[in-house]
């Protein structure tokens, strides 16, 4: 024989009058935001070393627009040949710019794992210091491509496109990291960039 006390019974009868719903948030602006950042490195004849923080927002469906600010230290070993010393110099310099970027999320595709794979496109301004200027009659050292150069900074700026795709891995809470793998459309003279480009962020959704 069942034996129910009063208490249980007087909890059963207010989960039916006032059943327990469950507490959904409200989607505002912010918490439709996240803040959080890349950092990026290779190795070998290019060193290069990328940390760039970032803000995104997620404006329809899950489609993201994020804005960073991009520092990059990159190396470039035996990459100048100087013809007075008969020696290999290397190039090094500190790179400064912004990107801006989309980035859409399968979602509303897959309600899985595969979810957290997503596209990437993005546009990135960058501009440094190159210790040699052209000088076709008096430089001593040579680029790889046989330019005559002299001493002297000179600033250059470049353009990246870039496009891969990603995979976002929760943590805990809204704190999650993303793992992306990217190629730069626009790989120029001037580019720090050797595809493919890897990059690894940690965000934290607002």
């Amino acid at each position: 024989m069942f034996v129910a006390s009063y208490n249980t019974l007087a909890q059963d009868s207010l989960n039916i009058f006032h059943p327990t719903k469950p507490v959904i948030p409200k989607d505002n602006f912010w918490r439709r935001v996240s803040v959080g950042g890349n950092v990026g490195f290779q190795f070998g004849t290019v060193t290069g070393i990328m940390i760039s923080p970032e803000v995104r927002v997620r404006t329809f469906d899950q489609l993201y627009v994020g804005l960073g600010f991009t520092y990059q230290y990159f190396k470039y070993r035996d990459y100048y040949w100087d013809n007075v010393n008969k020696q290999y110099l290397d190039f090094a310099s500190n790179v400064y710019g912004g990107r801006i970027y989309l980035r859409y999320y399968l979602r509303s595709l897959f309600s899985s794992w595969l979810g957290n794979i997503f596209a990437h496109a993005e546009y990135e301004y960058m501009a440094y210091i190159q210790p040699f200027h052209p000088d076709p009659y008096n430089g001593y050292i040579y680029d790889p491509y046989n330019n005559r150069l002299a001493p002297g900074q000179t600033t250059i700026s470049y353009n990246s496109v870039l496009i891969g795709a990603g995979y976002s891995q929760p943590i805990g809470g809204r704190v999650f990291m993303d793992i992306l793998i990217l190629f730069n459309l626009n790989d120029t003279y001037y580019s720090p960039y050797s595809n493919p480009v890897f990059r690894l962020g940690v965000g934290v959704g607002l």
